[in-house]
């Protein structure tokens, strides 16, 4: 079946055919076409689970779907028209970022950030030889492109905007709506981008104070972080589709720079009488197997970034072909210019020098110190970069909770799930993740604060966490995918074997990781092992949240229905093929193109309705007032 789509060129309807319809998010062109049965009826053992693949139109001219079986079920025949690919209620995203804005979403998320700052030096001092550290960045790129390659998987099979958010859902689909709802604690309340503001705040008191080791007050440091955060969430609100057209330049201007670190350390070097060179064959005694595992773990977590495009890829045109060179050519970018730029930092001093406390805080800036005589121009160069970084670890990021907020199991989740019609960029995301880093930047302390650093551990070992069941997860997308389309097969990992060693060496190079980083810390310092005390305390409060909805669902219970009549409170949770009522029959159809394949409905009455009445009154009674 195909859906018309809007070419009005304004990326508005003139005429939106549904005004009061619940359950959707802002509006946005309906730039897709979807294969499957119809969502009305129930569920039978005989019936396959619906979710209707959302992929590009070829065609450019609307079209009129009113003869369409599916089209006449879920829409009375006066509401099928020429315009109904665009509505206020629309969530399904125009698909209009190709191989090079994909590419470049995946630079900007891991180029730059940690690797400019702390990891090379601090790796050099774990595992005091630098051939050594040169041989785990090469592995450290090898680790990665494994997992770009199981996100790429997931990408393709879903290919919808949310990310993990869909993921969890699809391969731990029981019991029902639980993954979903641990994942969207977890990611609301620590994905922030609460470091990376702070980090660019203290770039930019450094260069206007003149001092690169200058440290600014916490209230200084505090206000210019939420001006920063405030700046980027406006600029994508305003002007998202300008942000995208500078994404490649971001891009570019992060390689170029990682190149001139190469090209110019190699030629110093070559010049110097201090060349690093010297002792780089050198091993200094002193180490162990831990340390080195743990400079690896380091490695691995500055890599990090490269899944940023799966979280858009309901926006990504042409998703298998789009990811599969994508995924090719950012890893191997990434993976060289980090080893270059690496042995370009080793190059310009000896092992001493790398590992001082200059080199171990700040690797980029001491090289620059070295090569140049002055850290000035890379400070504002890596400041540059690290505001790219900002900006679409903020789109990103802000999509996933739009998504969330999509299926409605968080309050006010209208709001927050709305994207902006005439803008075209997710408003309601866009300000719940400017609320919760707002606080973050407001109740933690400066850059190397103890609760600062729990609060960033607490989301990258949540994280990895994350992969670990991402991981599992990929042993049974076949089955899942099987239960829609009997002909579905992985587009990348088509030998079973292959997958099943792919996904054990993920999930285990993870669990490393989670067991190396919650070891113990050093004396006077917050112990490592809280944050997944922190983790398991979040999925504690999720299940408790899940089971305040799963209370209120009366489904087929007598006790249920009863708790829901007596309290005036009633959970109903709509799947794809389940019967629903009238009012949501759209937003089950929005729910299949999403990818969520789900809508919650909330009902209430006896007190809680009145109360619900007494405050819409004086709501009006202020507007009135106020208008006057």
């Amino acid at each position: 079946m195909e859906v018309p789509q809007n070419n009005t060129g304004t990326g508005r309807s003139t005429n939106p055919p549904f005004t009061d319809v619940s359950g959707g998010a802002g509006s946005q062109s309906w730039n897709t076409a979807i294969s499957g049965p119809g969502t009305q009826g129930s569920k039978s053992s005989s019936q396959k689970p619906l979710r209707p693949y959302v992929e590009p139109l070829t065609g450019s001219t609307p079209t009129q779907s009113g003869d369409d079986d599916f089209s006449k079920e879920l829409f009375p025949p006066d509401h099928v028209t020429e315009v109904t690919a665009f509505t206020e209620s629309t969530v399904v995203p125009r698909r209009n970022l190709g191989f090079l804005q994909t590419t470049s979403l995946m630079l900007n998320g891991s180029l730059g950030g940690g690797f400019f700052f702390t990891t090379p030096g601090f790796v050099l001092a774990l595992v005091p030889s630098k051939r050594i550290c040169i041989v785990l960045w090469i592995v450290g790129g090898i680790y990665t492109y494994l997992g770009a390659t199981i996100f790429a998987e997931y990408g393709t099979a879903l290919p919808y905007n949310g990310g993990a958010l869909v993921y969890f859902d699809e391969v731990f689909h029981r019991p029902r709506m639980l993954a979903t709802v641990i994942f969207s604690v977890w990611w609301i309340l620590f994905a922030t981008t609460e470091g990376n503001c702070k980090g660019i705040a203290q770039t930019i008191l450094s260069l206007a104070n003149g001092q690169s080791s200058f440290e600014p007050s916490l209230g200084l440091l505090n206000f210019t972080a939420v001006v920063i955060q405030t700046v980027v969430c406006l600029i994508l609100f305003f002007a998202r589709r300008l942000v995208f057209a500078f994404n490649t330049i971001i891009a570019l201007f992060k390689i170029i720079l990682m190149v001139f670190i190469f090209v110019a350390g190699m030629v110093h070097a070559s010049r110097g009488s201090n060349s690093g060179f010297k002792d780089f064959n050198k091993e200094y005694p002193g180490y162990s197997n831990s340390q080195a595992l743990t400079a690896m773990v380091y490695i691995i977590l500055c890599y990090q970034g490269w899944d940023n495009a799966n979280y858009v890829t309901g926006e990504v045109h042409r998703t298998k072909q789009t990811l599969k060179w994508a995924r090719i050519t950012s890893i191997s970018i990434i993976g060289v210019l980090n080893t270059l730029a690496t042995l370009a930092f080793y190059s310009v001093a000896d092992f001493a020098t790398v590992t001082n406390a200059d080199g171990q805080a700040n690797s980029a800036l001491q090289w620059a110190q070295i090569v140049f005589g002055s850290s000035r121009g890379m400070n504002i160069a890596t400041g540059i970069a690290s505001f790219g970084t900002l900006v679409f670890i903020t789109y990103t990021t802000a999509k996933v909770k739009q998504a969330i907020a999509w299926q409605r199991i968080i309050p006010f989740s209208n709001f927050f799930g709305r994207q902006d019609p005439y803008f075209d960029s997710p408003g309601g995301g866009l300000f719940l993740h400017w609320i919760i880093s707002v606080i973050a930047i407001l109740a933690l302390g400066d850059m190397g604060s103890e609760s600062r650093l729990f609060f960033s551990g607490i989301y990258s070992w949540g994280y990895q966490v994350m992969f670990v069941f991402l991981g599992i997860g990929l042993l049974r997308l076949e089955y899942r995918m099987r239960l829609y389309d009997d002909n579905w097969r992985p587009s990348y990992l088509k030998n079973k074997f292959v997958l099943i060693f792919v996904a054990a060496i993920f999930v285990g190079i993870n669990i490393v990781i989670l067991v190396i980083t919650a070891l113990p810390n050093d004396p006077g310092q917050v112990a490592c092992f809280y944050w997944p005390v922190a983790i398991a305390g979040t999925v504690v409060f999720s299940v408790m949240y899940w089971g305040i909805l799963r209370v209120f669902q009366p489904d087929n219970s007598k006790h249920r229905k009863a708790l829901a009549s007596r309290v005036g409170f009633e959970v109903n949770v709509y799947e794809l093929g389940d019967e629903v009522p009238d009012d949501m029959r759209f937003a089950m159809y929005e729910a299949g193109l999403d990818g969520s394949k789900r809508r919650v409905q909330y009902k209430v009455s006896g007190p809680i309705s009145r109360c619900l009445s007494i405050i819409q009154s004086v709501k009006n009674s202020l507007l009135r007032f106020l208008a006057y």
